[in-house]
């Protein structure tokens, strides 16, 4: 058995973690990988409040284990001021009726105050862990840590590690530039030491991480576990289109690109007719998060249409290692087994 901090802290039989995708990290995914021993994570972004609240409630209603949420937390979503939200509402009011409800998974970050009320939300809820991305402003870590809740911050960079200790952070998941989504420029076996090297937390790898070598190889990094999005995609407890599940599967390292095309900040996504046309257009995106709605119905019909020429599809470069869906639970627990075959190789001197 693995014991790290990350499993001593939470009370994890494995220090495995499924990312919070957007979209994809709905309250299904989170039972599975909680209840095999990982933890799983919801993608609160993707749900206006009410719905917020209610798949909350289908997480606790499946699983005892402990399970986190996945919040955004920069000032364009949590200002309150209305000239900023001006052109960002200009822009979702332009969308018909039909578009806006199709586009209901980015909702939130076109509403001017919803992302306030998921916060108070996901604070009464008081899951086991919350995970911040893009800021860890002060005031949300200290009602965190005053209702018991463990907050990890997910960065890209050391410059932004270092903010998040600071901050007061429990746990840093530093993810290099292979993972899908919103990512950052430095691979990850050079950001997971780099991190390490200059903050007090415990730190989580991410990116390019799909099966028990790549928990090993994190592990002798000096990580506490993993935080893994992609390889998830590919179960059948993931929310998603058969063609994006299965494009995944048959996917290669040439499949994906950088975009800014979808959301208006740096995305790893399936390359496809809009990332590449939006490209050779030279346009300038509207900005985060703005730009989803430019995107418009695109930002959902890869996950639910199975839109492979223009839907958004984020996806890391771990799809070269994946040729097969399987369930959640498997994937946790395969993963861990793996990695503990190959420590104990190691530690006899076999290779």
């Amino acid at each position: 058995m693995i014991k790290t901090t990350l499993t001593e802290a939470l009370g994890l039989k494995y220090p495995v973690c499924s990312a919070g995708m957007a979209r994809v990290a709905q309250a299904e995914l989170v039972t599975a990988v909680s209840n095999a021993g990982g933890l799983g994570c919801l993608g609160g972004v993707s749900f206006m409040p009410d719905e917020l609240r209610a798949e909350i409630k289908k997480i606790e209603a499946g699983t005892d284990k402990p399970y986190a949420v996945n919040l955004l937390l920069p000032d364009s979503l949590t200002s309150e001021d209305e000239a900023q939200w001006a052109p960002v509402r200009e822009l979702w009011q332009s969308l018909s009726g039909a578009d806006q409800k199709k586009l209901a998974g980015v909702e939130a970050m076109l509403t001017p105050g919803a992302v306030a009320d998921q916060v108070q939300i996901v604070l009464d809820a008081a899951p086991s862990a919350v995970v911040l991305t893009f800021a860890t402003p002060d005031w949300f870590i200290k009602e965190c840590k005053d209702r018991g809740i463990t907050v990890f911050s997910l960065v890209g960079s050391v410059g932004k590690a270092q903010e998040a200790s600071a901050a007061g952070v429990d746990f840093i998941v530093a993810q290099g530039t292979e993972a899908g989504g919103h990512t950052g420029y430095a691979s990850t076996m050079t950001l997971v030491p780099a991190v390490i090297d200059v903050v007090d937390q415990p730190v989580l790898a991410a990116g390019g991480i799909a099966d028990g070598r790549g928990l090993a190889a994190s592990l002798a990094l000096g990580a506490a576990g993993v935080w893994v999005g992609t390889r998830f995609i590919a179960s059948p407890e993931a929310y998603g289109h058969d063609n994006f599940k299965n494009r995944v599967v048959g996917g290669s390292f040439k499949d994906s690109t950088i975009t800014y095309s979808y959301s208006g900040k740096r995305m790893r996504a399936f390359e496809n007719k809009w990332t590449s046309e939006w490209e050779s257009s030279e346009k300038k995106p509207a900005g985060f998060p703005g730009q989803y709605a430019v995107a418009g119905t695109r930002v959902e019909t890869g996950y639910q249409d199975g839109d492979m020429d223009f839907g958004m599809m984020p996806v890391g470069q771990t799809m070269q290692l994946v040729h097969e869906i399987l369930p959640a639970g498997e994937i946790v627990e395969n993963m861990a087994t793996d990695a503990e075959k190959i420590l104990r190789r190691l530690a006899v001197g076999q290779q």
